[in-house]
């Protein structure tokens, strides 16, 4: 009898260790390799394809991206082109909706924020903030377990360099994250912004959301679908270059 006491306390013990909460570092290990961060930083080149739907409108989205640290955006919008390019840490836009062709320099304020903006975006990204975020002088905070809708997650909070502040939710089972949060101010409005992420899919061993909601305030703003996503096609530095614009004869 007590032999068989001691085999049930020990069942009971593995038990009771396999189910305990995960370590900070143990989570984002577990992402890394969920997403196949490993997988994306050896890839070169990406290039979606989607539909981004806002204020009742849907409009074509193409985007272009060259490791390091270029990037180029194709909005459609009543048949026109919109195009808004980041070279390194300036940028440049073509907004036919505004009367004119030629190409404007983005303001440094629009690119200091877009460049924020794709350092703490954990998806399908070569500046992950999950990867080697201490190397990045990242504080990172496990703070605690929650339920989101049903589903266990972990809550990530992250404190970047600028002070910025994002949580980000983690399935407690499949280690992938379902939401992030952050508090923003622009222009000299604050509000709450959530980033939701559902319909995992995988591409060459790389796993990244087909539907992304971007919400203000709890109400929903943008939602983005993605319907393609290549990886390492051919793309030429040129259409990432600011275009020279031609003096009127």
């Amino acid at each position: 009898m007590k032999k068989l006491l001691v085999i049930v306390l020990s069942i009971l013990a593995a038990g009771h260790l396999l189910a305990q909460d995960l370590t900070l570092d143990e989570i984002i290990s577990k992402n890394l390799s969920v997403i196949g961060q490993d997988k994306l930083m050896k890839i070169r080149t990406i290039k979606t394809t989607g539909k981004m739907t806002q204020s009742g409108m849907e409009f074509q989205i193409i985007q272009y991206q060259k490791n390091p640290d270029l990037a180029r955006q194709e909005i459609e919008i009543q048949g026109m082109i919109i195009i808004v390019a980041i070279e390194g840490e300036t940028g440049w836009t073509i907004n036919p909706m505004t009367g004119s062709m030629d190409p404007q320099d983005l303001p440094p304020e629009t690119v200091k924020s877009l460049l924020e903006e794709s350092r703490s975006d954990p998806v399908v990204n070569w500046d992950n903030p999950f990867y080697k975020w201490k190397e990045k002088g990242i504080t990172v905070e496990l703070a605690g377990k929650e339920d989101l809708a049903g589903t266990p997650v972990y809550n990530l909070k992250f404190t970047f360099k600028n002070d910025n502040v994002f949580s980000y939710l983690i399935d407690a089972d499949r280690f992938i994250i379902l939401k992030e949060m952050t508090t923003k101010t622009e222009q000299g409005q604050t509000y709450e912004q959530e980033v939701r992420y559902s319909d995992f899919t995988e591409v060459d061993g790389i796993l990244f959301p087909v539907k992304t909601e971007i919400l203000i305030n709890g109400q929903i703003a943008t939602t983005f679908i993605m319907d393609k996503c290549e990886f390492d096609i051919p793309i030429d530095d040129s259409i990432f270059i600011k275009p020279v614009q031609q003096e009127n004869q």
